[in-house]
Protein backbone atom coordinates (compact mmCIF):
# COMPACT_ATOMS: atom_id res chain seq x y z
CA UNK A 1 0.00 0.00 0.00
CA UNK A 2 1.44 3.39 -0.97
CA UNK A 3 2.04 6.17 1.55
CA UNK A 4 -0.47 8.38 -0.27
CA UNK A 5 -3.29 5.83 -0.11
CA UNK A 6 -2.50 5.17 3.55
CA UNK A 7 -2.68 8.90 4.24
CA UNK A 8 -6.02 9.15 2.46
CA UNK A 9 -7.45 6.33 4.58
CA UNK A 10 -6.32 8.08 7.76
CA UNK A 11 -7.84 11.32 6.55
CA UNK A 12 -11.12 9.53 5.87
CA UNK A 13 -11.31 8.79 9.60
CA UNK A 14 -9.95 11.98 11.15
CA UNK A 15 -10.33 14.53 8.36
CA UNK A 16 -10.77 18.18 9.30
CA UNK A 17 -13.48 18.25 6.65
CA UNK A 18 -15.54 16.17 9.06
CA UNK A 19 -14.31 17.58 12.33
CA UNK A 20 -14.78 21.27 11.58
CA UNK A 21 -18.47 21.07 10.53
CA UNK A 22 -19.14 18.91 13.59
CA UNK A 23 -17.28 21.38 15.82
CA UNK A 24 -19.13 24.38 14.38
CA UNK A 25 -22.48 22.61 14.75
CA UNK A 26 -21.55 21.53 18.30
CA UNK A 27 -20.77 25.11 19.30
CA UNK A 28 -24.03 26.30 17.74
CA UNK A 29 -25.96 23.54 19.55
CA UNK A 30 -24.40 24.39 22.93
CA UNK A 31 -25.15 28.08 22.35
CA UNK A 32 -28.73 27.18 21.45
CA UNK A 33 -29.16 25.06 24.59
CA UNK A 34 -27.68 27.71 26.88
CA UNK A 35 -29.79 30.44 25.28
CA UNK A 36 -32.94 28.32 25.58
CA UNK A 37 -32.17 27.42 29.18
CA UNK A 38 -31.95 31.12 30.00
CA UNK A 39 -34.60 32.57 27.67
CA UNK A 40 -37.56 30.20 28.14
CA UNK A 41 -37.63 30.33 31.99
CA UNK A 42 -37.23 34.13 31.92
CA UNK A 43 -40.11 34.56 29.47
CA UNK A 44 -42.26 32.09 31.41
CA UNK A 45 -41.60 33.86 34.72
CA UNK A 46 -42.30 37.24 33.16
CA UNK A 47 -45.72 36.21 31.87
CA UNK A 48 -46.55 34.32 35.06
CA UNK A 49 -46.03 37.52 37.01
CA UNK A 50 -48.08 39.41 34.41
CA UNK A 51 -51.01 36.98 34.75
CA UNK A 52 -50.90 37.20 38.57
CA UNK A 53 -50.76 40.99 38.35
CA UNK A 54 -53.74 40.93 36.00
CA UNK A 55 -55.78 38.72 38.36
CA UNK A 56 -54.96 40.93 41.36
CA UNK A 57 -56.11 44.04 39.50
CA UNK A 58 -59.21 42.16 38.33
CA UNK A 59 -59.90 41.11 41.93
CA UNK A 60 -59.81 44.75 43.03
CA UNK A 61 -62.21 45.79 40.29
CA UNK A 62 -64.44 42.77 40.94
CA UNK A 63 -64.64 43.71 44.63
CA UNK A 64 -65.74 47.19 43.59
CA UNK A 65 -68.30 45.79 41.13
CA UNK A 66 -69.76 43.37 43.67
CA UNK A 67 -69.92 45.85 46.54
CA UNK A 68 -73.64 46.54 45.89
CA UNK A 69 -74.59 42.91 46.63
CA UNK A 70 -75.90 42.03 50.11
CA UNK A 71 -73.84 38.89 50.59
CA UNK A 72 -75.28 38.20 54.02
CA UNK A 73 -78.75 38.03 52.48
CA UNK A 74 -77.46 35.73 49.75
CA UNK A 75 -75.90 33.48 52.39
CA UNK A 76 -79.14 33.52 54.39
CA UNK A 77 -81.13 32.54 51.30
CA UNK A 78 -78.74 29.64 50.75
CA UNK A 79 -79.37 28.44 54.32
CA UNK A 80 -83.17 28.72 54.09
CA UNK A 81 -83.22 26.74 50.87
CA UNK A 82 -84.39 29.62 48.71
CA UNK A 83 -81.06 29.28 46.86
CA UNK A 84 -80.63 30.90 43.50
CA UNK A 85 -84.32 31.78 43.20
CA UNK A 86 -84.13 34.60 45.66
CA UNK A 87 -83.90 38.11 44.33
CA UNK A 88 -80.59 38.74 46.08
CA UNK A 89 -79.09 35.56 44.64
CA UNK A 90 -80.22 36.44 41.10
CA UNK A 91 -78.83 39.95 41.52
CA UNK A 92 -75.54 38.57 42.87
CA UNK A 93 -75.21 36.09 39.97
CA UNK A 94 -75.82 38.74 37.33
CA UNK A 95 -73.38 41.12 38.96
CA UNK A 96 -70.79 38.32 39.07
CA UNK A 97 -71.41 37.50 35.40
CA UNK A 98 -71.08 41.14 34.44
CA UNK A 99 -67.80 41.34 36.37
CA UNK A 100 -66.61 38.14 34.65
CA UNK A 101 -67.48 39.54 31.24
CA UNK A 102 -65.81 42.82 32.09
CA UNK A 103 -62.59 41.29 33.41
CA UNK A 104 -62.61 38.04 31.41
CA UNK A 105 -62.04 35.93 34.53
CA UNK A 106 -64.20 33.39 36.36
CA UNK A 107 -65.74 34.87 39.52
CA UNK A 108 -66.70 32.75 42.51
CA UNK A 109 -67.87 33.99 45.90
CA UNK A 110 -67.81 31.93 49.12
CA UNK A 111 -69.26 32.71 52.53
CA UNK A 112 -66.94 32.71 55.55
CA UNK A 113 -67.73 29.03 56.13
CA UNK A 114 -66.51 28.14 52.65
CA UNK A 115 -69.94 27.59 51.04
CA UNK A 116 -70.17 28.60 47.38
CA UNK A 117 -72.60 31.47 47.01
CA UNK A 118 -72.11 32.56 43.38
CA UNK A 119 -70.23 31.13 40.39
CA UNK A 120 -70.21 33.19 37.22
CA UNK A 121 -68.76 30.31 35.20
CA UNK A 122 -66.04 30.74 32.59
CA UNK A 123 -66.45 34.07 30.75
CA UNK A 124 -66.68 32.39 27.35
CA UNK A 125 -69.62 30.24 28.55
CA UNK A 126 -71.81 33.07 29.90
CA UNK A 127 -74.99 33.45 27.84
CA UNK A 128 -75.41 37.16 27.26
CA UNK A 129 -79.02 36.54 26.11
CA UNK A 130 -80.03 35.73 29.71
CA UNK A 131 -78.90 39.18 30.79
CA UNK A 132 -81.56 41.90 30.57
CA UNK A 133 -81.07 45.27 28.94
CA UNK A 134 -80.97 46.74 32.40
CA UNK A 135 -78.18 44.38 33.32
CA UNK A 136 -76.19 45.29 30.20
CA UNK A 137 -76.68 48.98 30.80
CA UNK A 138 -75.59 48.33 34.34
CA UNK A 139 -72.47 46.73 32.98
CA UNK A 140 -71.64 49.99 31.23
CA UNK A 141 -72.16 51.88 34.42
CA UNK A 142 -70.03 49.34 36.27
CA UNK A 143 -67.21 49.79 33.77
CA UNK A 144 -67.48 53.49 34.43
CA UNK A 145 -67.27 52.81 38.15
CA UNK A 146 -64.19 50.61 37.67
CA UNK A 147 -62.62 53.20 35.36
CA UNK A 148 -60.25 53.12 32.39
CA UNK A 149 -56.56 53.86 32.52
CA UNK A 150 -54.50 55.28 29.72
CA UNK A 151 -52.26 52.61 28.26
CA UNK A 152 -54.06 49.93 30.26
CA UNK A 153 -55.47 46.60 29.10
CA UNK A 154 -59.13 45.63 28.88
CA UNK A 155 -61.39 47.85 30.98
CA UNK A 156 -58.56 49.53 32.78
CA UNK A 157 -56.77 46.30 33.78
CA UNK A 158 -53.06 45.68 33.15
CA UNK A 159 -52.32 43.80 29.95
CA UNK A 160 -52.54 40.07 30.75
CA UNK A 161 -49.23 39.52 28.94
CA UNK A 162 -47.48 42.65 30.15
CA UNK A 163 -45.52 44.95 27.89
CA UNK A 164 -42.33 44.54 25.96
CA UNK A 165 -41.57 42.66 22.77
CA UNK A 166 -44.67 40.41 22.93
CA UNK A 167 -47.00 42.86 24.69
CA UNK A 168 -50.55 43.37 23.40
CA UNK A 169 -53.82 41.50 23.34
CA UNK A 170 -53.84 39.92 19.93
CA UNK A 171 -54.77 36.27 20.08
CA UNK A 172 -55.32 34.07 23.09
CA UNK A 173 -53.81 31.06 24.63
CA UNK A 174 -56.73 29.53 26.60
CA UNK A 175 -57.28 30.04 30.31
CA UNK A 176 -54.67 30.41 33.00
CA UNK A 177 -54.55 27.93 35.89
CA UNK A 178 -53.60 30.64 38.37
CA UNK A 179 -56.03 31.91 41.04
CA UNK A 180 -56.28 34.97 43.27
CA UNK A 181 -58.35 35.43 46.42
CA UNK A 182 -59.73 38.65 47.87
CA UNK A 183 -62.09 39.53 50.70
CA UNK A 184 -65.45 41.24 50.25
CA UNK A 185 -66.13 43.53 53.21
CA UNK A 186 -69.09 45.42 54.54
CA UNK A 187 -68.50 48.00 57.24
CA UNK A 188 -64.98 46.81 57.64
CA UNK A 189 -66.05 43.20 58.23
CA UNK A 190 -65.31 40.38 55.79
CA UNK A 191 -68.66 39.00 54.59
CA UNK A 192 -67.44 36.78 51.75
CA UNK A 193 -64.36 35.50 49.94
CA UNK A 194 -63.81 36.31 46.27
CA UNK A 195 -61.93 33.75 44.15
CA UNK A 196 -60.83 34.69 40.61
CA UNK A 197 -59.56 32.04 38.19
CA UNK A 198 -59.49 31.02 34.52
CA UNK A 199 -57.99 34.35 33.52
CA UNK A 200 -56.49 35.00 30.11
CA UNK A 201 -53.45 32.80 29.43
CA UNK A 202 -51.92 34.95 26.74
CA UNK A 203 -48.51 34.42 28.33
CA UNK A 204 -48.62 30.66 27.76
CA UNK A 205 -49.22 31.25 24.07
CA UNK A 206 -46.30 33.65 23.90
CA UNK A 207 -44.06 31.16 25.71
CA UNK A 208 -45.07 28.46 23.26
CA UNK A 209 -44.45 30.82 20.36
CA UNK A 210 -41.07 31.75 21.83
CA UNK A 211 -40.20 28.07 22.28
CA UNK A 212 -41.15 27.25 18.68
CA UNK A 213 -39.22 30.28 17.39
CA UNK A 214 -36.22 29.21 19.50
CA UNK A 215 -36.33 25.69 18.08
CA UNK A 216 -36.64 26.95 14.49
CA UNK A 217 -33.85 29.50 14.96
CA UNK A 218 -31.69 26.89 16.68
CA UNK A 219 -32.14 24.36 13.88
CA UNK A 220 -31.38 27.05 11.31
CA UNK A 221 -28.28 28.03 13.28
CA UNK A 222 -27.15 24.39 13.44
CA UNK A 223 -27.53 23.98 9.68
CA UNK A 224 -25.84 27.31 8.98
CA UNK A 225 -22.96 26.51 11.38
CA UNK A 226 -22.44 23.05 9.86
CA UNK A 227 -22.51 24.53 6.34
CA UNK A 228 -20.06 27.28 7.34
CA UNK A 229 -17.78 24.69 8.94
CA UNK A 230 -17.91 22.55 5.82
CA UNK A 231 -17.06 25.49 3.54
CA UNK A 232 -14.30 26.70 5.84
CA UNK A 233 -12.89 23.19 6.25
CA UNK A 234 -12.61 22.80 2.48
CA UNK A 235 -10.88 26.16 2.22
CA UNK A 236 -8.58 25.24 5.10
CA UNK A 237 -7.72 21.69 4.06
CA UNK A 238 -7.29 22.24 0.31
CA UNK A 239 -3.81 23.83 0.63
CA UNK A 240 -2.88 21.35 3.37
CA UNK A 241 -3.79 18.46 1.10
CA UNK A 242 -1.79 20.11 -1.69
CA UNK A 243 1.26 20.25 0.60
CA UNK A 244 0.68 16.65 1.70
CA UNK A 245 0.48 15.53 -1.93
CA UNK A 246 3.65 17.47 -2.76
CA UNK A 247 5.41 15.94 0.24
CA UNK A 248 4.41 12.43 -0.80
CA UNK A 249 5.49 13.16 -4.36
CA UNK A 250 8.91 14.23 -3.11
CA UNK A 251 9.09 11.13 -0.91
CA UNK A 252 8.41 9.11 -4.05
CA UNK A 253 11.40 10.65 -5.79
CA UNK A 254 9.86 13.66 -7.56
CA UNK A 255 12.08 16.32 -5.99
CA UNK A 256 10.71 18.99 -8.35
CA UNK A 257 7.18 18.62 -6.89
CA UNK A 258 5.85 21.78 -5.21
CA UNK A 259 2.68 22.82 -3.40
CA UNK A 260 0.56 25.11 -5.59
CA UNK A 261 -1.00 27.39 -2.94
CA UNK A 262 -1.99 30.97 -3.70
CA UNK A 263 -2.96 32.49 -0.35
CA UNK A 264 -1.80 35.51 1.65
CA UNK A 265 -2.57 34.16 5.14
CA UNK A 266 -0.64 31.91 7.55
CA UNK A 267 -1.32 28.83 5.44
CA UNK A 268 0.09 30.63 2.42
CA UNK A 269 3.18 31.49 4.47
CA UNK A 270 3.43 27.82 5.49
CA UNK A 271 3.19 26.75 1.84
CA UNK A 272 5.90 29.26 0.84
CA UNK A 273 8.10 27.94 3.65
CA UNK A 274 7.40 24.37 2.54
CA UNK A 275 8.33 25.17 -1.07
CA UNK A 276 11.48 26.99 0.06
CA UNK A 277 12.44 23.95 2.13
CA UNK A 278 11.73 21.73 -0.88
CA UNK A 279 13.96 23.93 -3.05
CA UNK A 280 16.76 23.67 -0.52
CA UNK A 281 16.33 19.93 -0.16
CA UNK A 282 16.40 19.48 -3.91
CA UNK A 283 19.55 21.58 -4.18
CA UNK A 284 21.12 19.65 -1.29
CA UNK A 285 20.29 16.26 -2.77
CA UNK A 286 21.51 17.34 -6.20
CA UNK A 287 24.75 18.64 -4.72
CA UNK A 288 25.10 15.49 -2.64
CA UNK A 289 24.66 13.27 -5.71
CA UNK A 290 27.22 15.30 -7.62
CA UNK A 291 29.53 15.27 -4.62
CA UNK A 292 29.28 11.50 -4.24
CA UNK A 293 29.96 11.03 -7.94
CA UNK A 294 32.95 13.39 -7.85
CA UNK A 295 34.27 11.83 -4.63
CA UNK A 296 33.99 8.35 -6.11
CA UNK A 297 35.91 9.54 -9.16
CA UNK A 298 38.58 11.33 -7.16
CA UNK A 299 39.10 8.38 -4.82
CA UNK A 300 38.85 5.84 -7.64
CA UNK A 301 41.78 7.30 -9.61
CA UNK A 302 44.48 7.04 -6.87
CA UNK A 303 42.97 3.78 -5.65
CA UNK A 304 43.37 2.24 -9.11
CA UNK A 305 46.91 3.56 -9.34
CA UNK A 306 47.66 2.17 -5.88
CA UNK A 307 46.32 -1.25 -6.79
CA UNK A 308 48.30 -1.27 -10.08
CA UNK A 309 51.57 -0.29 -8.38
CA UNK A 310 51.15 -2.95 -5.72
CA UNK A 311 50.44 -5.66 -8.31
CA UNK A 312 53.47 -4.62 -10.38
CA UNK A 313 55.66 -4.53 -7.27
CA UNK A 314 54.49 -7.99 -6.31
CA UNK A 315 55.39 -9.42 -9.70
CA UNK A 316 58.64 -7.48 -10.21
CA UNK A 317 61.83 -9.55 -9.59
CA UNK A 318 64.07 -6.47 -9.26
CA UNK A 319 64.40 -4.85 -5.86
CA UNK A 320 64.97 -1.38 -7.25
CA UNK A 321 61.78 -1.55 -9.34
CA UNK A 322 59.80 -2.91 -6.39
CA UNK A 323 60.97 -0.09 -4.12
CA UNK A 324 60.08 2.52 -6.75
CA UNK A 325 56.59 1.00 -7.21
CA UNK A 326 56.07 0.79 -3.46
CA UNK A 327 57.06 4.48 -3.07
CA UNK A 328 54.53 5.38 -5.75
CA UNK A 329 51.89 3.27 -3.99
CA UNK A 330 52.60 5.03 -0.70
CA UNK A 331 52.20 8.36 -2.44
CA UNK A 332 48.79 7.29 -3.75
CA UNK A 333 47.84 5.97 -0.30
CA UNK A 334 48.82 9.31 1.22
CA UNK A 335 46.73 11.07 -1.41
CA UNK A 336 43.73 8.88 -0.56
CA UNK A 337 44.27 9.57 3.15
CA UNK A 338 44.36 13.33 2.64
CA UNK A 339 41.31 13.14 0.38
CA UNK A 340 39.29 11.13 2.90
CA UNK A 341 40.35 13.55 5.66
CA UNK A 342 39.16 16.50 3.57
CA UNK A 343 35.84 14.77 2.88
CA UNK A 344 35.40 14.08 6.58
CA UNK A 345 36.12 17.72 7.37
CA UNK A 346 33.56 18.84 4.80
CA UNK A 347 30.92 16.50 6.23
CA UNK A 348 31.50 18.00 9.69
CA UNK A 349 31.22 21.54 8.31
CA UNK A 350 28.04 20.64 6.44
CA UNK A 351 26.32 19.88 9.75
CA UNK A 352 26.61 23.58 10.63
CA UNK A 353 27.35 22.98 14.34
CA UNK A 354 27.56 26.63 15.41
CA UNK A 355 27.55 25.49 19.04
CA UNK A 356 31.30 24.78 18.59
CA UNK A 357 32.04 28.50 18.20
CA UNK A 358 33.85 30.05 21.15
CA UNK A 359 35.30 33.52 21.86
CA UNK A 360 38.85 33.81 20.54
CA UNK A 361 41.41 36.33 19.32
CA UNK A 362 42.45 36.09 15.67
CA UNK A 363 45.81 37.82 16.13
CA UNK A 364 47.66 35.03 17.99
CA UNK A 365 45.94 32.44 15.77
CA UNK A 366 47.24 34.09 12.57
CA UNK A 367 50.71 34.52 14.06
CA UNK A 368 50.73 30.84 15.09
CA UNK A 369 49.85 29.70 11.55
CA UNK A 370 52.50 31.99 10.09
CA UNK A 371 55.13 30.69 12.50
CA UNK A 372 54.41 27.05 11.64
CA UNK A 373 54.88 27.68 7.88
CA UNK A 374 57.77 30.14 7.97
CA UNK A 375 60.42 27.40 7.78
CA UNK A 376 58.75 25.82 4.74
CA UNK A 377 58.75 29.20 2.94
CA UNK A 378 62.39 29.67 3.79
CA UNK A 379 63.29 26.22 2.44
CA UNK A 380 61.44 26.99 -0.80
CA UNK A 381 63.24 30.31 -1.20
CA UNK A 382 60.06 32.32 -0.80
CA UNK A 383 59.87 35.60 1.11
CA UNK A 384 57.22 35.17 3.81
CA UNK A 385 55.80 37.96 6.01
CA UNK A 386 53.08 38.11 8.67
CA UNK A 387 51.31 41.41 9.31
CA UNK A 388 48.73 41.69 12.12
CA UNK A 389 46.97 44.41 14.06
CA UNK A 390 48.44 45.50 17.37
CA UNK A 391 45.04 45.28 19.10
CA UNK A 392 42.98 42.18 19.60
CA UNK A 393 40.57 40.89 16.92
CA UNK A 394 37.90 39.20 19.04
CA UNK A 395 35.47 36.87 17.23
CA UNK A 396 33.32 33.82 17.91
CA UNK A 397 34.85 30.88 16.09
CA UNK A 398 36.08 27.33 15.92
CA UNK A 399 39.82 27.66 16.46
CA UNK A 400 40.74 24.34 14.81
CA UNK A 401 38.54 25.06 11.78
CA UNK A 402 39.86 28.60 11.29
CA UNK A 403 43.44 27.40 11.73
CA UNK A 404 42.88 24.75 9.02
CA UNK A 405 41.31 27.31 6.65
CA UNK A 406 44.12 29.85 7.04
CA UNK A 407 46.72 27.11 6.85
CA UNK A 408 45.12 25.89 3.60
CA UNK A 409 45.33 29.36 2.02
CA UNK A 410 48.99 29.82 3.02
CA UNK A 411 49.80 26.27 1.87
CA UNK A 412 48.27 26.98 -1.56
CA UNK A 413 50.15 30.30 -1.81
CA UNK A 414 53.48 28.59 -1.06
CA UNK A 415 52.67 25.73 -3.44
CA UNK A 416 51.83 27.95 -6.41
CA UNK A 417 54.57 30.57 -5.82
CA UNK A 418 57.95 29.86 -7.45
CA UNK A 419 61.24 30.31 -5.68
CA UNK A 420 62.13 33.99 -5.33
CA UNK A 421 58.50 35.01 -4.95
CA UNK A 422 56.72 36.40 -1.90
CA UNK A 423 53.76 35.45 0.31
CA UNK A 424 52.11 37.74 2.87
CA UNK A 425 49.72 36.73 5.63
CA UNK A 426 47.84 39.48 7.44
CA UNK A 427 44.97 40.22 9.81
CA UNK A 428 43.42 43.64 10.57
CA UNK A 429 40.10 45.14 11.61
CA UNK A 430 37.88 46.80 8.99
CA UNK A 431 34.80 48.38 10.50
CA UNK A 432 32.75 45.68 12.22
CA UNK A 433 34.72 42.91 10.53
CA UNK A 434 38.03 41.15 10.92
CA UNK A 435 39.94 40.79 7.64
CA UNK A 436 42.43 37.96 7.13
CA UNK A 437 44.26 37.88 3.80
CA UNK A 438 46.89 35.80 2.03
CA UNK A 439 48.63 37.42 -0.93
CA UNK A 440 51.20 35.79 -3.20
CA UNK A 441 53.19 36.46 -6.36
CA UNK A 442 52.48 33.03 -7.79
CA UNK A 443 51.10 31.73 -11.07
CA UNK A 444 47.70 33.38 -10.67
CA UNK A 445 44.27 31.98 -11.50
CA UNK A 446 42.70 32.00 -14.99
CA UNK A 447 39.73 34.37 -15.11
CA UNK A 448 37.38 31.63 -16.29
CA UNK A 449 38.18 29.55 -13.17
CA UNK A 450 37.62 32.27 -10.55
CA UNK A 451 33.82 31.91 -10.33
CA UNK A 452 33.96 28.16 -9.55
CA UNK A 453 37.18 28.23 -7.54
CA UNK A 454 35.46 27.48 -4.19
CA UNK A 455 33.43 24.57 -5.62
CA UNK A 456 34.24 21.06 -4.53
CA UNK A 457 36.79 19.16 -6.64
CA UNK A 458 37.33 22.17 -8.86
CA UNK A 459 40.95 23.02 -9.73
CA UNK A 460 42.30 25.76 -11.96
CA UNK A 461 43.35 24.61 -15.39
CA UNK A 462 46.90 25.83 -14.76
CA UNK A 463 47.16 23.73 -11.54
CA UNK A 464 47.20 20.26 -13.13
CA UNK A 465 50.91 19.84 -12.51
CA UNK A 466 50.55 20.54 -8.80
CA UNK A 467 49.28 18.00 -6.24
CA UNK A 468 45.86 18.55 -4.69
CA UNK A 469 42.31 17.27 -4.41
CA UNK A 470 40.27 20.37 -5.20
CA UNK A 471 38.67 20.32 -1.74
CA UNK A 472 40.86 22.81 0.16
CA UNK A 473 39.10 25.96 -0.97
CA UNK A 474 35.71 24.26 -0.58
CA UNK A 475 36.64 23.64 3.06
CA UNK A 476 37.62 27.30 3.42
CA UNK A 477 34.27 28.41 1.99
CA UNK A 478 32.30 26.02 4.26
CA UNK A 479 34.27 27.27 7.28
CA UNK A 480 33.38 30.87 6.47
CA UNK A 481 29.69 29.98 6.08
CA UNK A 482 29.78 28.30 9.49
CA UNK A 483 31.21 31.50 11.03
CA UNK A 484 28.84 33.85 9.19
CA UNK A 485 31.74 35.20 7.17
CA UNK A 486 32.76 35.34 3.53
CA UNK A 487 35.69 34.16 1.42
CA UNK A 488 36.72 35.95 -1.78
CA UNK A 489 39.57 35.94 -4.28
CA UNK A 490 41.11 38.34 -6.76
CA UNK A 491 43.85 37.30 -9.17
CA UNK A 492 46.05 38.42 -12.01
CA UNK A 493 49.09 36.96 -13.81
CA UNK A 494 51.19 38.67 -11.12
CA UNK A 495 49.61 36.68 -8.29
CA UNK A 496 46.49 36.12 -6.21
CA UNK A 497 44.90 37.55 -3.06
CA UNK A 498 42.48 35.58 -0.88
CA UNK A 499 40.44 37.38 1.76
CA UNK A 500 38.45 36.05 4.72
CA UNK A 501 35.98 38.39 6.40
CA UNK A 502 34.55 37.51 9.82
CA UNK A 503 32.19 39.48 12.08
CA UNK A 504 33.87 40.90 15.17
CA UNK A 505 32.48 39.87 18.54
Amino acid sequence: MSALSSMRKRLARVSLRRKLPAAFAGVAFLTMVVLGAILVPLVSQHYSRSEISYLKAAAQQAADGLSTVDWQAVAAAQKTGAGSSSAESVHALRRAQLVALSTQVRVRVYDPAGTLLVDSGPPDQIDVVDLTDADLSGAGAMRGEMGHGAGRGMHGLPSPIGGGLFGGQDGGGGNSDRTVQASLTSGGTAVATLLLSDGPAYGAAVVRTTLVAWLIAGCAALILAALTGWIYSRRLTRPLLAMAAASNGMAGGDLARRAEVDRADEIGALADSFNAMADKNQATVTALRRFVADAAHEIGTPLTALQTDLELAKDSPEKTTRERLIDRAMTQADRIGRLSGALLRLSVLDTGLRSQLRPLDLVPLVRSVGGSLASRAEQAGISFAVTTADAELPIYGDEAGLRAAIDNLVDNALKFTPSGGSVTLGAVAQGRQALVWVEDSGIGIPAEDVAALFSRFHRGRNAAAYPGSGLGLAIVQATMELHGGKASVSSSPAGSRFELRLPLA
